[in-house]
């Protein structure tokens, strides 16, 4: 299915309320070849510190933490996570965050990355520099 044709079929589910945004975060990790990881399913990525919507996926070494809930804010779940993900050995990365996360991202040393050159690849990733 072409570009132009996944995103008509997009406004169409979105015009008559029948949009899930976070299938449609999934349905696209997988559509690109990413293995797609809910809270739970990984020790570095713990159902007691994320919400049942937060989604990450393998691409490789690296993960992709794509939508970030955390269960309580400002009480390390991220911190938490991205130590378990280097100890795992594999290397984190945060998907186009919002501005409050890009902001603590950057005061924490994390660099932005624009990737990609169509509507369904083109993302800001952020890397830690650590």
């Amino acid at each position: 299915m072409g570009t132009n044709s996944r995103l008509v079929e997009l406004l169409d589910k979105m015009l008559s309320g029948q949009h899930d945004p976070v299938s449609t975060i999934v349905e696209n990790e997988q559509a690109r070849g990413f293995k797609v990881i809910r809270p739970g399913d990984a020790i570095w990525f713990p159902a007691s510190d994320w919400r049942s919507a937060s989604i990450a996926s393998l691409n490789g070494m690296f993960v992709r933490l794509v939508l970030l809930h955390a269960v309580q804010s400002n009480r390390g779940a991220l911190n938490r996570t991205v130590a378990g993900i280097r100890s795992a050995g594999m290397i984190p990365t945060v998907v186009d965050p919002t501005r409050e996360l890009a902001a603590t991202l950057s005061r924490r040393g994390w660099k932005p990355k624009k990737v990609g050159t169509t509507f369904d690849d083109r993302e800001t990733i952020w890397e830690s520099a650590t």
